[in-house]
């Protein structure tokens, strides 16, 4: 519930939806019910985006643990610092 507040509180987000809303319909013409579909299907789309996030990074995470991969993306990200270390040396 609090990263779907965070985002939802998100200035970006709030700056882009204003920005493009105009855009698509005639506000000055929206009543309260519109408006409350309006906010209904942006926080919505919004959140369920955000949700569906948080659960695929929760499976990974459980995942992860489970099969105790830890050491080895330590492994691969030192792997990957050192390659890319060495690309730049060899490329100055």
């Amino acid at each position: 519930m609090a990263g779907l507040f965070l985002t939802l509180g998100d200035i970006k987000a709030i700056v882009f939806y204003a920005s493009l809303m105009p855009v698509f319909m005639d506000l000055s013409v929206l009543d309260v019910p519109e408006i409350l579909v309006v906010m209904s299907i942006t926080i919505f789309s919004v959140g369920g985006v955000k949700v569906t996030y948080a659960l695929f990074a929760n499976k990974v995470a459980a995942y992860a643990l489970r099969i105790k991969m830890e050491n080895k993306a330590k492994k691969a990200a030192g792997t990957l610092m050192v390659c890319t270390g060495s690309y730049l040396i060899v490329k100055a």
